[in-house]
């Protein structure tokens, strides 16, 4: 065997590490390290799981505003088809056939139950309500003694609305003041 070579030695002349008498104080280091960085993981652990379910729950309801945006854009391009129906339907003339009357009012019955079961309803402002710009746009304003002023004297077109959302103003027209008659003053 040359210099560098040593020869094989048996096995149990291989010495043990020596224990010594403070070896369990490390054990034990080490076993509240392992435990707190488990506790500290399994805090992280719940955490993002946490994190995750109120992402999930936020993407939830952000899909739902989108969705009923979504439908409340197409509902507001119907409206004034709806109007239309209505127009037809009131100026139909007399002479007009049975069967193209009823035809024109099915489909408005349609399409008024289509954009209910899409959420929508139509409000029509009752005389005397107090004027609410919130849900109303005026068009007029009338004088007259007949409601008070601030008040709707009557609905020009109905108006839609999802749950507490406008999604078309009524408009309707307005009572302000009356002015004094030409010979009371």
């Amino acid at each position: 065997m040359g210099p560098d070579e040593t020869e094989p030695q048996p096995a149990s002349a291989i010495e043990a590490p020596s224990e010594t008498i403070g070896s369990e104080q490390p054990a034990e280091d080490q076993r509240s390290d392992i435990e707190r960085e488990r506790d500290e993981l399994k805090a992280i652990a719940q955490r993002t799981q946490a994190d995750f379910v109120n992402y999930k729950r936020r993407v939830d309801g952000e899909r739902t505003l989108i969705a009923r945006s979504a439908t409340g854009n197409v509902l507001v391009r119907m409206f004034p088809l709806i109007d239309d129906l209505q127009r037809a339907v009131e100026a139909l003339p007399d002479d007009a056939p049975a069967s193209w009357a009823e035809g024109v009012s099915l489909i408005l019955a349609n399409m008024r139950t289509l954009v209910e079961a899409e959420g929508a309803d139509a409000f029509e402002p009752a005389p005397g309500e107090v004027f609410d710009p919130a849900q109303h746009e005026a068009v007029y304003y009338e004088p007259t003694a007949a409601q008070p002023p601030g008040a709707v004297v009557s609905t020009v077109r109905v108006g839609y609305r999802s749950g507490e959302r406008v999604l078309r103003a009524a408009q309707v027209v307005v009572a302000r003041e009356a002015e004094p008659a030409a010979g009371d003053g």
